[in-house]
């Protein structure tokens, strides 16, 4: 999954279609005159955005080539008045789920992994003593390399939401242009 850590300013035009989640919001936002569909918004967020501000609001948003499937998560705002609001929640919750999927992933490969590769191996060392020590390891490094992927993300998450002042800053016609117009 390919996503940006982003932050986009202007002046914030409108907050429409919100559809109440579990903790927040689904929103259309208009900032500079541009259109950022299928926001999620903690509801600490929400309270924070005051029409006809200028503000910059700190995403994290999918960058994939299916625009309908597109969405953005808001992680923080900064109002007006230079208060800065970040829902922090977000910045242990979702690399927590990501290592518990790390480790639901690297159990079922270590699994799949070791019938997978008794083929395989039971062909190429026919009577090798130790064949069973053997295929163990092999499914065991398979499911390091999966379990290591979803840790990889799990990093770059929580590195990532530790310092958004250095996040690359966009145009907010330029991040609209990644969502389907459909939802706009």
């Amino acid at each position: 999954m390919k996503f940006d850590c982003l932050k986009v300013s202007g002046k914030l035009d409108y907050v429409k279609s919100e559809v109440p989640t579990k903790g927040g919001y689904t929103a259309k936002v208009s900032i500079g005159g541009a259109v950022i569909p299928n926001l999620e918004i903690t509801s600490k967020l929400y309270e924070e955005l005051e029409v006809g501000e200028n503000v910059t609001l700190y995403g994290i948003f999918k960058n994939g080539k299916d625009k309908d499937k597109n969405t953005g998560i808001l992680y923080g705002l900064m109002n007006q008045s230079g208060n800065k609001f970040f829902a922090t929640n977000l910045r242990f919750s979702v690399p927590m789920i990501i290592l518990v999927a790390a480790v639901i992933a690297a159990a079922f490969t270590f699994v799949v992994g070791w019938f997978a590769t008794l083929l395989p191996l039971a062909w190429i060392y026919v009577k090798a003593d130790g064949f069973y020590t053997l295929l163990t390891n092999v499914a065991i490094a398979e499911a390091a390399l999966v379990g290591g992927f979803f840790v990889r993300r799990a990093w770059v998450m929580l590195k990532a939401t530790s310092e958004p002042e250095q996040w690359g800053e966009i145009d907010p016609a330029t991040l609209s242009s990644r969502f389907s117009k459909y939802h706009k």
